[in-house]
């Protein structure tokens, strides 16, 4: 299955923000996997996120929750995308004032192995409409031999 994401130019408010800032994610994942990743590459993601109150919870590289700041995010994203091949599909992405809540089917690929979640995402916004939190929940569902 390939990534089933739908592009930001097809949404409005801070559903836009919140597809560009996965677009982002899935730009910095290919060029950690690629070894080409420099700083200069953060700067469209950085634009969408009030980077001194960044805080995000949840688990990511390991099986129990974390709570980390911009810093140590940008260390496990390239973490993350030196070895993992990500892809997602969208179900469901509703806003409120100020909030997205993003819903997701997952799938990971890495050692051979696809792992596949749901996953319930949600984005917290300060005034200036820049991301300050994200809450991230994550309901694994299996895994598969990798395509």
């Amino acid at each position: 299955m390939a990534n089933e994401m739908p592009p930001s130019d097809d949404f409005t408010g801070l559903s836009r923000a919140v597809i560009a800032y996965s677009e982002g994610f899935c730009a910095i994942a290919e060029k950690a996997r690629a070894g080409t990743l420099g700083d200069a590459d953060w700067a469209e993601m950085e634009a969408l996120v009030d980077v001194p109150a960044f805080v995000r919870e949840g688990v990511f590289l390991g099986a129990e929750a974390e709570v980390i700041d911009w810093p140590t995010y940008r260390h496990y994203v390239s973490q993350y995308g030196g070895h993992t091949t990500w892809e997602g599909t969208l179900r469901r992405i509703t806003e409120v004032p100020g909030i997205v809540f993003l819903e997701l089917e997952e799938r990971n690929t890495r050692g051979g192995m696809t792992h596949v979640s749901n996953t319930v995402t949600i984005y917290e916004f300060n005034d200036a409409g820049k991301l300050k939190r994200l809450h991230v929940y994550v309901s694994p569902i299996g895994e598969r031999p990798a395509e």
